[in-house]
């Protein structure tokens, strides 16, 4: 809403006849789409070229909506986005602990205002949030106002490293055979990227392998073991 997000603020000051909307719809997901493609099986890859993505779905959206590029962007954050990215996490974590959250940014008041507020008062040169920043200044120490964000992220990159129990799990998990089963991704590939994080761990191949070490999780508990998958069109629904 006060345009926070590198995404927005990186998309917003695209210079004029360029296109914002491939490294928007790309900074939204876990594993960048020329990594993500890379691995595809080629029946996957030639099913996804011809049914199409979530990422070009989104991208499609994006560039036929109406308005400059911060409302559209904000249009998207606030009414696909936070609902079924942001809000379902805090309403899955908060209330399996049986605690009732309250949201005062998501206020109808604040979301009005938010709204009505003209871009140079959210997004300034390199940073975001400029009323917020400012509202703050003289109330909050310079400390908590200048330093860099802080995202709450698990430290996957050295959770999946060689000798930790989580890669021997990813591994197992991801296994060539399961893989071939599945016929969604290049046993090879795969391997390939588990060679790179084993010599030269990163962020990249870290999340990489894992958001599909879950997704395979996933299919395992809703779509059965992966000798009980085919090679149709319900094992390939469910990377895409």
């Amino acid at each position: 809403m006060f345009g926070g997000y590198d995404r927005i603020r990186k998309a917003v000051s695209a210079p004029s006849g360029t296109d914002w909307v491939t490294p928007y719809v790309d900074a939204l997901a876990a594993v960048p789409k020329s990594l993500r493609e890379s691995l595809y099986s080629p029946e996957y890859s030639a099913f996804v070229s011809a049914s199409g993505s979530s990422s070009d779905l989104i991208a499609e959206h994006l560039r036929a909506a109406p308005g400059d590029t911060l409302e559209v962007l904000t249009d998207f954050e606030i009414g696909s986005r936070l609902p079924a990215y942001h809000l379902r996490r805090v309403d899955h974590l908060s209330m399996s602990a049986s605690v009732e959250v309250r949201l005062p940014f998501c206020q109808p008041s604040v979301v009005q205002y938010a709204r009505s507020l003209p871009r140079d008062l959210k997004i300034a040169p390199g940073k975001g949030k400029k009323v917020l920043y400012s509202a703050a200044e003289g109330l909050l120490p310079d400390s908590v106002l200048n330093r860099p964000k802080q995202p709450f992220t698990l430290p996957i990159t050295a959770m999946l490293r060689p000798g930790q129990p989580l890669m021997d799990f990813a591994r197992d998990a991801l296994s060539a055979d399961r893989l071939r089963s599945r016929g969604q991704l290049d046993p090879q590939r795969v391997d390939a990227l588990f060679e790179t994080q084993a010599s030269a761990p990163n962020d990249q191949a870290a999340m990489a392998i894992w958001s599909l070490m879950v997704h395979e999780l996933w299919l395992e508990q809703f779509c059965g073991p992966p000798a009980s998958v085919t090679t149709g069109e319900r094992a390939l629904e469910g990377l895409k």
